[in-house]
């Protein structure tokens, strides 16, 4: 990693454990962190923090929920009154994590 993406990772990490999104953590688990600069990333002028849960995945068993089918959904969307677009670029902090299972997401 070079010094001005680690200063960048720095920077970032420190704004996450602010905004409480993030919290310093002893886990016995832990995923690798790196950043990834495609043509969005330098699109945008910044790189993207990515989390590999990859061997979390392996590790952990899996509950299975049933997929609804297409008549299913298409009355859900029939019957819905609002329809909105969500800049979800960091949809995935809005996401809560069980308190018992969040030792499992360090990196």
């Amino acid at each position: 990693m070079n010094a001005e993406l680690l200063e960048y990772c720095k920077k970032e990490i420190q704004n996450l454990l602010e905004k409480k999104l993030i919290r310093p953590s002893k886990s016995p688990w832990s995923c690798a962190a790196f950043y990834v600069n495609n043509a969005p990333e330098q699109e945008r002028g910044v790189p993207r923090l990515v989390i590999n849960y990859k061997p979390l995945n392996k590790a952990l068993q899996w509950i299975r929920y049933p997929i609804p089918n297409k008549r299913d959904l298409l009355n859900r969307l029939y019957a819905a009154k609002v329809f909105s677009k969500f800049d979800m670029k960091s949809g995935f902090w809005q996401i809560q994590v069980a308190e018992t299972d969040r030792y499992k997401t360090a990196f």
